[in-house]
Formats: structure tokens, C-alpha cells, sequence
């Protein structure tokens, strides 16, 4: 029989779409693969041959390293085509090398297929630049878990002296005692340092500091494997370049609006839908009660889409003043051929100077749970007001809220767009037993509100707000975001 060929591959950093071309190719053609752990699932989507975990952990091995070199020559030697698929880049702290050298040995053919590796992708995905003019001209790699009785151990006072950037690999578990070791070896205490945890997944994140206090800091943050530490000026320019991410918390339906608003102001948004909208069964006497007054408000576009396919309500509205409390509820019904008008301050008191001498009379259409304090400043006024609900937010049953709370402590911003943002996302929380890690991150991360209503539920559920835009507009809060980040 005629023997098979080991393609030994570099599947990247983490993020399936980083793999190479060529890499994607040999996976869905292999008989055979043999994959790493810290690989990410969706890599063997299409993958038609034998799948075989062989995932190394610390101190917990599915397979030796001599087992996985006899299985891939008993793989080859039957014929088949086999894919060695390993994290990052074959060659570099992967043991490709004793791989090829086993299968050389027994003459079994054999090609390398490099990876992009995470000492460089990491870093980057999180805003730092391993090299940069004027900053760092060098990139030093080294694997900070070292085999027990290695004959040459690392050379720490060699690295201390050295410039440009060192990266370490698998070095989590002995943090505090290399980043010792490069101050006593002369490296100063107050360089700075980075760890970029699970980079080029989608829960990637990455805490900074100096070199004499990461691992203080690593361990309050809960940094675990994979992770890498980065040691360098560089680090600073992550304060320019990276991304901060961003939890956005709205309807489905609105996802793929805001997470484009999103990256125009440079953020990085986790599409997380924690509410849906469930319309509401109306009330028999709608269009008497449209009739009955001068003023019809609308509170979201939301209301807008779902009373405007109520037939005959256009016609209902027809002389009638309509207001719109921000700039996307009055955009929703332009597109729907009605003009109104928008207060310059979202609240009673902005609302009645905007009434004042024109109407008497007004219909909220709005969301069941949407705060009624805009009305009862109205009727404290002195004017007649009606509501009318017209939908109820419920709890989304999205599994990407789920995922999100599954990684809650990658995320740096949370955009609570509503009162009930807040409370089903805890109440999810609460519900994978997850409550205590939620609030972790939220005293850690930066908190933004859309609205006095929204900003009080938070306080009742015992989350600090942070950011809380003079405009009840996504994008404002954006806006305000942007201003702080650049402030600190």
C-alpha cells in the first residue's frame, strides 16, 4: 500500500478566519486530523475525515508526545492523508519539529503549513504593535513554562539587557516568577506589560500594567490559560489602538444598525440581544382615543413600526401635532411620510415648553414597561393625558446573551439602551449562576444608560452608571464614550 502524507498546520491565534487558505483546503480534504485544545471548534466545520483529540493541558495529557508521533506514522503508513492541526505556528513552541523528525525518520512524507503565530497576532488584536519606529526595533520570544530539567535554562539577564519587545508564551502559570526574575536581572519594575488572554477569540481580552505588578494584577483580573505576557513601551500604544469592547444589549432587530454605529466610533461591538418585543393586543376604542386629542407622542421607533401598520392609523394622525422623543423615533416616522417634531430636552419639563400653546391634549403610544414619567410631569402640568401600550419587552431567550455572560469579564463597555436591558440581563446571569461574575465585570468595565428611567433601574439592581448622555440616543451615547476614552 502506498503511503499517505502528515501535513503538519498552523491553524493561527484562534479566530477560524485567520487560519490560511491553504490550511482550510487540506482540512476538509484530510482523512484523517489530529487536533490540539486550544483550538477553536468551528475549525472542523466541514471537516469530513477522522477527527482525533489529542490536547495537551498542564499536567493533563489525552496523549504523549511520542503517542502522537506513532499514531501519525500509523495513520501515514496506512495511506491516508493526515492533518496535524496545532495552534498558532507548527514550528514555534509547538513541537512540529520532533514531529517531522519522528515522521522523517520513518520515511514518511511530510509538509510544514505555517500558522499566523499569537506572540504576534495577540498583541496586535489587542492594539499592540510588537514592533514600532521609534519604540521598539526587536522582538524577543521565549516560552516562560520551560521543560523540568531543560540543560539550557533561560537566559533571564541576557533578556533583561535586551531592548524592543519580549513576548512570552504559556507563561501563566509562572507570571510572578519570571516577571521576578527580569527585575532582579536588571529589567526596571515599571516597564510596561500587557497580558492578552485567548487572543483571536471572540472572548479576547487583555489587562495592562508594569512589569513589577502584573501578576498582582493578572490575578485579580482572573487571567487564565492560553494567555501571553508582552513586556515593552509598545504596550502604551494600545491606549490609542485598541478596541474597546462593547456589550450591545438591544432587540435582534436592531443589532446590526447599532454594531455598525458602533465600529464608526471605534468600538468593538458583542451583539448580545437581551430583550425582545411582543406586540400587545389594542384596545378596541384606538382611533376615538387618536381622535380625542390634539397631540399623538411617539416614545421609539419601535412604537412607530408597529402602530403604523395598524390600518387607517395614518389617516387617524392626519392633523394631528406628532412628536418623536429623539432624533431615531422621528426618523422612523419621516420614512413613513409623517412629520413631527422633537423636543430639545427629553424629559416633562422639555416636553411642555414644546406643547406650551399648541395642544392641551396628548396620547403617549409607547412600550408597557417604558417609564410614564414624561406623562405624569405632563398631567402635573395640567394637561390631558392618555396612554396607550402598544408592545411588551420580554426576556430575548437569545443564546448570544448567554455567550456573553459566558465571557463576561472580556467585555469594557455595557449599553443599557432600557430599563429592561439591565433587568434581564441579570436575571440571566442570576440564572446560569453566573450573578456574581456579571457584577464583577460591571464594577471593572465602564456602565453607559440611555435615560433616567434606565440609569434608576440600575441603581436599583446596585450597578454604578458611568456614562449617561444628555441625549436618550444611542448614537449620543456613543459619542460621550468616545470623549471619555480619549480622556483617560
Amino acid at each position: 500500500m502506498a503511503r499517505g502524507k502528515v501535513y503538519l498546520v498552523g491553524a493561527g491565534p484562534g479566530d477560524p478566519e485567520l487560519m490560511t487558505l491553504k490550511a482550510r483546503r487540506l482540512l476538509e480534504q484530510a482523512d484523517v486530523v489530529l487536533f490540539d485544545r486550544l483550538l477553536d471548534p468551528r475549525m472542523m466545520d466541514g471537516v469530513r475525515g477522522e477527527k482525533i483529540d489529542v490536547g495537551k493541558n498542564a499536567g493533563r495529557h489525552k496523549l504523549s508526545q511520542e503517542g502522537i508521533n506513532q499514531l501519525l506514522i500509523e495513520k501515514a503508513g496506512a495511506g491516508l492523508m493526515v492533518v496535524r492541526l496545532k495552534g498558532g505556528d507548527p514550528y514555534l513552541f509547538g513541537r512540529g519539529g520532533e514531529e517531522a523528525l519522528a515522521l522523517r525518520e520513518k520515511g514518511i512524507p511530510f509538509e510544514i503549513v505555517p500558522g499566523v503565530t499569537s506572540s504576534i497576532a495577540a498583541p496586535a488584536l489587542a492594539g499592540i504593535p510588537v514592533t514600532h519606529r521609534g519604540v521598539a526595533s526587536s522582538l524577543t520570544i521565549v516560552t516562560g513554562h520551560e521543560e523540568p530539567g531543560k540543560e539550557a535554562p533561560l537566559d533571564w539577564k541576557a533578556m533583561a539587557g535586551l531592548g524592543g519587545t519580549l513576548v512570552v508564551l504559556m507563561g501563566v502559570s509562572r507570571l510572578k516568577q519570571n516577571a521576578a526574575a527580569l527585575i532582579a536581572a536588571g529589567k526596571p519594575a515599571d516597564t510596561p506589560a500587557a497580558m492578552v488572554e485567548k487572543g483571536g477569540w471572540k472572548d479576547q481580552r487583555m489587562i495592562s500594567a508594569t512589569l513589577g505588578s502584573i501578576a498582582e494584577k493578572a490575578k485579580a483580573s482572573k487571567i487564565e490559560s492560553p494567555a501571553i505576557l508582552v513586556v515593552g513601551e509598545v504596550v502604551r500604544l494600545a491606549e490609542k489602538l485598541g478596541k474597546k469592547r462593547i456589550a450591545i444589549l438591544r432587540p435582534a432587530h436592531q443589532q446590526k444598525e447599532s454594531a455598525a454605529l458602533a465600529e464608526e466610533y471605534g468600538f468593538s461591538p458583542i451583539a448580545a440581544p437581551a430583550i425582545a418585543l411582543a406586540e400587545k393586543p389594542l384596545p378596541e376604542d384606538l382611533m376615538k382615543r387618536i381622535s380625542s386629542v390634539e397631540c399623538v407622542a411617539f416614545t421609539s421607533a419601535n412604537g412607530v413600526n408597529i402602530a403604523l401598520k395598524i390600518p387607517g392609523i395614518s389617516s387617524a394622525l392626519a392633523g394631528k401635532m406628532i412628536v418623536a422623543i429623539g432624533p431615531r423615533t422621528r426618523q422612523a416616522l419621516v420614512e413613513r411620510g409623517l412629520e413631527a417634531e422633537v423636543p430639545e430636552e427629553y424629559s416633562s419639563s422639555g416636553l411642555e415648553r414644546m406643547l406650551r400653546g399648541k395642544c392641551q391634549s396628548i396620547l403617549f403610544l409607547r412600550s408597557a414597561q417604558g417609564s410614564r414619567y414624561l406623562s405624569q410631569g405632563l398631567k402635573e402640568a395640567g394637561l390631558f393625558v392618555d396612554d396607550i401600550p402598544l408592545y411588551d419587552t420580554v426576556p430575548s431567550g437569545d443564546p448570544r446573551l448567554e455567550e456573553l455572560i459566558m465571557m463576561i469579564r472580556s467585555v469594557d463597555i455595557f449599553a443599557f439602551t432600557s430599563s429592561s436591558t439591565a433587568r434581564y440581563l441579570v436575571e440571566r446571569a442570576q440564572a446560569l449562576d453566573r450573578k456574581e461574575e456579571l457584577f464583577e465585570a460591571l464594577a471593572a468595565g465602564t456602565v453607559a444608560a440611555i435615560g433616567l428611567p434606565t440609569s434608576q433601574e440600575l441603581d436599583r439592581l446596585g450597578i454604578r452608571v458611568d456614562v449617561m448622555p444628555e441625549k436618550f440616543t444611542f448614537e449620543a451615547m456613543l459619542a460621550l464614550l468616545k470623549e471619555k476614552t480619549r480622556q483617560k
